[in-house]
């Protein structure tokens, strides 16, 4: 059986949420950040979580979240947030000591002076997500790839996600970097912005977890 996780990311109604865990995804994330194309609200992400429970790893992906959002995100049944905004360690420590979620940090890579912080996140955090930088002020789900070169001789003590700009084109190329089992696809298995498509998601998950 692979090792590979999946997570398909920007998930907004609970018919795409079942068809990515059917089709094998290891992870869903909800994104509650209302810039976005994939924004869910509150009470809609509550009641998909109601359906999907034990049946994979919701995440709610924020950026530079408040405390009431947090407050929600704990009441509603979160126990993984992905931080994917400008926090700094200081505000993760606290979200951590506070919260006690299982935190995912992004960091937007554009040189390897960006992978000189990770070591004061760690302490804090159960994984990293590694995505393009910001497009026009929106964190993530740009399409857009970082230069992969930039983690080459990467070596951390936490496990990363791989993201922006996966797709079925290059995400076998992606695991054989052979830096991560972890990979994080949202705009790559859309048929129009915000919009999943169930064959991406299906087709991108097999090529995933059946390489050879």
């Amino acid at each position: 059986m692979s090792d590979i996780q999946i997570k398909i990311c920007g998930v907004k109604n609970h018919e795409i949420a079942q068809h990515a865990i059917d089709a094998g995804a290891n992870f869903i994330g909800f994104i509650l950040y209302k810039k976005s194309h994939r924004n869910i609200n509150i009470k809609n992400c509550e009641k998909i979580l109601s359906e999907i429970k034990n049946l994979t790893i919701p995440v709610a992906v924020t950026v530079n979240p408040d405390d009431k959002l947090l407050d929600d995100l704990l009441r509603i049944g979160f126990q993984y947030i992905q931080l994917h905004g400008q926090e700094t360690h200081e505000m993760v420590q606290r979200i951590k000591l506070k919260y006690d979620f299982k935190i995912i940090k992004a960091i937007g890579i554009s040189s390897s002076d960006d992978l000189d912080e990770l070591v004061k996140y760690e302490p804090f955090v159960e994984y990293f997500l590694f995505d393009s930088p910001p497009q026009a002020g929106i964190q993530g789900g740009t399409g857009h790839r970082f230069d992969w070169k930039i983690i080459e001789n990467l070596s951390i003590n936490k496990n990363f996600f791989l993201s922006g700009g996966l797709n079925n084109d290059n995400i076998i190329s992606a695991i054989n970097l052979k830096k991560t089992s972890y990979f994080d696809v949202s705009s790559g298995v859309e048929n129009s912005e915000g919009i999943k498509d169930k064959q991406l998601i299906t087709e991108f998950i097999e090529k995933a977890k059946n390489i050879i």
